[in-house]
């Protein structure tokens, strides 16, 4: 179900993110345990936004984790605070033979751990820690701009011209009948 444009629900396109697909393709899992390794997060102007250091480590118990340390700036007064924490790592057999590996979500909501199985984490804009979208209530950019009202009419083209004709049409529907008539006349080109 789309979301209404103007739902105050972050996206994860606002979020800094961490995902263990990128961190594959930079060859962080390659060495193994005891490896360091630090990235950096650009805005769309390509100016450094922020960085970050993580060790890809091992218990003593053998449970794989990635203690990260980063640093987050505070709006205005821009005071500095260090931020560092494990987050506990998975892994799950491939079909064809290797491992995939997978973050556990470190967040703690309503008093219980999250504990996900995740590719991403995100850390949202005023946030603190990195956690997966579900413990953060993040949505996609796309599902806000959705809006399955048009696909209804674009369904039953039928409708949409019955609703032109008989002036049953709303003034705020017509917004929609236009977005609708648009969605059908691309398809005809």
């Amino acid at each position: 179900m789309g979301r209404w444009p103007w739902s105050d629900r972050k996206t994860v396109e606002e979020c800094t993110e961490l995902s263990v697909g990128k961190m594959l393709m930079n060859g962080v899992f390659e060495k193994g345990p005891g490896s360091l390794w630090s990235s950096t997060w650009t805005n769309s102007l390509g100016k450094e936004t922020g960085s970050i250091g993580f060790w890809f480590r091992r218990s003593p118990e053998g449970v794989l984790y990635l203690q990260l340390s980063y640093t987050i700036t505070r709006g205005n007064s821009h005071e500095k605070t260090p931020v560092e924490y494990p987050v506990g790592l998975t892994t799950t057999q491939c079909n064809f033979g290797g491992v995939r590996y997978w973050f556990i979500c470190p967040l703690v909501v309503d008093d219980k751990p999250c504990m996900r199985r995740v590719g991403k984490l995100y850390l949202p804009p005023g946030g603190k820690y990195f956690g997966c979208r579900h413990c953060y209530n993040l949505t996609y950019k796309s599902c806000k701009e959705h809006d399955k009202r048009v696909d209804a009419l674009v369904k039953n083209p039928d409708l949409m011209l019955a609703r032109m004709r008989d002036g049953t049409a709303k003034p705020r529907d017509m917004l929609l009948i236009l977005k609708a008539y648009d969605k059908v006349m691309r398809r005809t080109l």
